[in-house]
């Protein structure tokens, strides 16, 4: 760095009127790599404005504006001689400047290098693949590894193999299910490390995402459920669904305390824990049907000893314990029918159940004529009518259109006594 480009530097430091054009200054050069760019203070001070004359020689006044490329031909003329307006900056900031493509080009190659040592240490072929989309952008996990990268790239790193290491673990261990705690503990050490919160949790469901081939959860419903069908059992116990009437089975034998609620023709509610011990639940007569509300469920279910079929509540969005027990029903080739409102949540309920059970469930008066009978006089939220739109193409559309058109809900609890009699009615 030259003396002439301290000293003009010094001078500038000097007056105060110089500060915040000197600022403004260093943003541009920072952000185009040379003088570019225009300066302008809108509420510029008579001292800055006075500053700014100095070096141009002609007046100024409010809102001060000039080429930064005017400003360093101006210093030329000035008595420090030819000095660069990158040296001047340098020196009174006392830094070394540094433009944002140079910075960029310098975080490129730190990511880099993290992803490479990871990939280094990495033997599990899932994980392998995945790194490696991790070069593109538009990839799963790109996004939030840059941003941490840039505050932590060390930590970073550490975060990518502990989740990487995870899912070697899950896919070594794959003779039964795993409390997500349990696995966390026994691949990072730390059974708090695969928490959604973490970043190592948040990545490990980027590589699960990745290994099932499905977009990555957006709501703790959809984490829950992509841990589940991974084999891993995150909150066992809060995950409940409510049933009456099905034979449940552990082992060959149907379970003895099951046994004796569905004999009383009483309401058992189950959790994951109590599902994941199971082996098998069976209807007696080849059907059950599944009703979205609780207060619709133990209304129907004051008749519960006339039922020819067993009954199951949801409790709105099926949760993972309902789609265990949905899932035995459907592996002994049950026949399912399911009843929920007529708004968007209950419709796009009963559309993600046709989906995935398209050859076992159908919809139990969910028909516009249905519609029609429980039509309330309230009108549809917009989180509703936009959830309405995911049952094109469904055997829902139709009903989906006419709650469109009406632009009111539909309760089921207005279609109790049409549920009761399928249910306690020779079929």
């Amino acid at each position: 760095m030259s003396e002439q480009a301290r000293a003009c530097a010094a001078y500038l430091k000097d007056h105060p009127g110089y500060r915040r054009i000197m600022q403004e200054l260093l943003k541009k050069y920072r952000s185009y790599g040379r003088p570019a760019g225009t300066v302008r203070l809108d509420d510029a001070t008579q001292e800055e404005c006075a500053a700014a004359r100095g070096v141009f020689g002609r007046p100024f006044s409010p809102p001060l504006r000039f080429q930064t490329a005017q400003f360093e031909a101006a210093l030329q003329e000035l008595r420090f001689g030819k000095v660069s307006l990158k040296e001047v900056l340098e020196a009174d900031f006392d830094t070394e400047i540094r433009t944002k493509n140079a910075l960029r080009e310098v975080e490129n190659s730190r990511f880099s290098a993290m992803l490479s040592q990871v990939l280094e240490q990495t033997v599990n072929s899932s994980c392998i693949r995945w790194l490696q989309t991790l070069s593109d952008p538009q990839s799963g996990g790109y996004q939030l590894l840059r941003r941490e990268a840039a505050k932590d790239p060390e930590g970073t790193g550490r975060g990518l193999l502990q989740a990487c290491r995870s899912l070697d673990w899950l896919e070594r261990h794959t003779q039964r299910t795993v409390r997500l705690a349990v696995l966390s503990a026994q691949a990072t050490s730390d059974p708090h490390a695969l928490d959604s919160g973490t970043l190592v949790g948040k990545l490990f469901l980027y590589l699960l995402s990745f290994r099932s081939g499905l977009e990555v959860p957006e709501s703790a419903e959809q984490r829950d459920i992509l841990y589940y069908e991974n084999g891993i059992l995150c909150d066992s116990i809060s995950s409940l669904v409510s049933q009456v009437g099905l034979v449940l089975y552990t082992g060959k034998e149907e379970h003895p305390a099951y046994r004796l609620l569905r004999q009383s023709h009483e309401i058992c509610t189950l959790s994951l824990a109590n599902l994941s011990g199971l082996t098998g639940a069976y209807s007696s007569s080849g059907r059950a049907y599944i009703v979205e509300n609780e207060m619709v469920f133990t209304q129907l279910c004051d008749h519960s000893a006339q039922f020819h079929s067993p009954l199951i509540c949801t409790s709105g969005q099926p949760s993972v314990a309902a789609l265990r027990l949905l899932d035995l029903l459907a592996a002994e080739g049950a026949e399912l029918f399911y009843s929920g409102d007529f708004d968007g949540k209950g419709l796009s309920i009963a559309a993600q159940l046709c989906g995935r059970y398209p050859e076992l469930l159908s919809p139990w008066h969910m028909a516009p004529d249905d519609y029609e009978l429980c039509c309330s006089d309230k009108p549809l939220s917009e989180s509703s009518r936009s959830l309405l739109q995911g049952c094109a193409g469904t055997a829902l559309e139709a009903s989906a259109e006419a709650v469109k058109q009406c632009d009111r809900a539909g309760y089921q609890e207005l279609l109790i006594p049409l549920l009761e009699t399928d249910l306690t009615e020779t079929w």
